[in-house]
């Protein structure tokens, strides 16, 4: 019988794997018992399995275990079986000496753990006797110290007073943390509004501030529906962390939506395209490339009784020389590979950060598409962020039908002359692209928001 080792989306694992309201961590037990995916990998449960749950966890990459499905059974959605018993573990040790079934094991490179566990793959039996006894260990020392005798409690310290930034922002919560730093949920002390406030607080690194102060003048400069205008913008004096403030958005990010519920219908498909290209026409037309278009980028917000898509994130985005007067002009030519590998265009991959234009952003858009339509990126097969490297620059996506039959013809067509290996074969801007889209969506672009229902 297999053992499969399956990811847990970051977004998923902080929304649902919860003891008394708060996110489980290792030593506690998260009771699930089920994984929500219809990807082809997992039929090999068929005829009886377990599946091993790991997740990714911020800041540093840590790889933990946090659930294992026993004799799951596939209900036409989701893989179903015995509840989880077993705690969640911190096995990042093991990222070195886990194999696989291929023989290939887990990439090392830095921001690209998460993107070798993308699809389930077949554990060996000594891979998962390595994740086995590290999981004992850490029950066995968790019901050790359960156990262990301990002095009266002492009095409860005083309720600490909520954090105030820059004396104008109420932290409410923690929404989500990254390369940049962390978002949270805060309320305006003297409106009473709640917003989203985004910091850097990863030490005085001048890079990221700078980088950080780029993405709020760049955000800032894009008029659109499909990007969340900054509302405030400043450095905290107590902490000297910048911060920009944005509308807090309700709804689920496209990676959360695809991880819970797989490949979309064609329509719906194409109108979150449709308004991801909408809101790039106007970021291009700002003189912004945004560089990192990726599902989790891309956020299906509530709003006035739809679902409004909002490109999220310019943090990567290069501004162009008549929005960068007065600034360092090494910011645009550092030459650093910036964005998400799975999705990165041929020319990023060649050039890094240098000499990119706007049509890298309609390539991104283009593979976020494939995945949306057919529930994996063309070469997510690649096993190794070289391998992923040369397929992006030599290696032509698989027809789109050849994955997902039900994709009309013109739909496929679209896409794959999106992905074509030559720039100059590609749609040559945004509105190009996004005028093709609304031929294949004769009823308009807007998502009803039941589809998050």
């Amino acid at each position: 019988m297999p053992d499969i080792l399956a990811i847990v989306s970051k977004a998923i694992f902080e929304r649902d794997a919860r003891v008394s309201g708060t996110t489980v961590s290792p030593g506690q037990i998260w009771p699930v018992d089920r994984y929500t995916s219809a990807n082809k990998a997992l039929q090999a449960l068929a005829e009886g399995g377990r599946i091993l749950l790991v997740t990714v966890r911020p800041p540093d990459e840590q790889l933990w275990f946090v659930g294992l499905i026993d004799a799951p059974r596939f209900d036409g959605t989701a893989w179903i079986g015995k509840v989880n018993a077993l705690p969640a573990t911190n096995i990042t040790a093991l990222r070195g000496s886990i194999r696989f079934e291929s023989g290939k094991g887990i990439m090392q490179e830095r921001g690209t753990l998460g993107m070798s566990l993308q699809m389930p793959r077949s554990l060996t039996a000594r891979d998962v006797d390595q994740i086995m006894a590290l999981v004992h260990a850490s029950g066995i020392a968790a019901s050790a110290h359960d156990q262990t005798l301990t002095a009266p409690a002492s009095p409860k310290p005083p309720t600490p007073k909520p954090r105030v930034i820059a004396g104008k922002y109420e932290v409410l919560r923690e929404l989500g943390r990254g390369g940049m730093g962390v978002v949270f949920e805060a309320r305006h002390v003297s409106t009473g509004r709640r917003v989203a406030v985004k910091e850097i607080a990863i030490g005085n690194d001048q890079k990221l501030v700078d980088r950080f102060e780029r993405e709020a003048r760049a955000t800032g400069a894009i008029d659109s529906r499909h990007v969340p205008p900054v509302l405030d913008a400043g450095s905290d004096p107590v902490t000297q962390h910048p911060f920009l403030v944005m509308e807090l958005l309700h709804g689920l990010d496209l990676q959360a939506y695809l991880d819970e519920h797989g490949p979309l219908g064609e329509d719906v498909a194409l109108r979150i395209a449709a308004q991801a290209c909408a809101g790039l026409v106007r970021a291009h037309a700002a003189g912004v490339v945004h560089r990192d278009i990726k599902p989790a980028n891309l956020f299906l917000a509530k709003r006035d009784g739809e679902l409004v898509v909002q490109v999220l994130d310019f943090g990567v985005a290069r501004i162009k020389e008549e929005l960068a007067v007065k600034q360092n002009p090494t910011l645009t030519v550092t030459g650093v590979m910036l964005g998400t590998p799975l999705y990165m265009s041929p020319e990023q991959v060649v050039s890094g950060a240098k000499e990119l234009d706007q049509r890298t952003d309609l390539w991104s858009l283009a593979v976020v598409l494939y995945e949306a339509l057919a529930g994996e990126t063309p070469h997510a097969d690649c096993e190794t962020l070289g391998g992923l490297m040369v397929a992006i620059c030599g290696k032509r996506a698989k027809p789109l039908r050849e994955l997902a039959p039900k994709v009309s013809e013109e739909v496929e067509a679209l896409v794959m002359r999106a992905l074509d290996l030559d720039p100059t074969k590609r749609f040559p801007t945004a509105e190009v692209l996004l005028g093709a889209l609304e031929v294949l969506v004769p009823f308009g672009t807007k998502l009803e928001t039941s589809l998050l229902d």
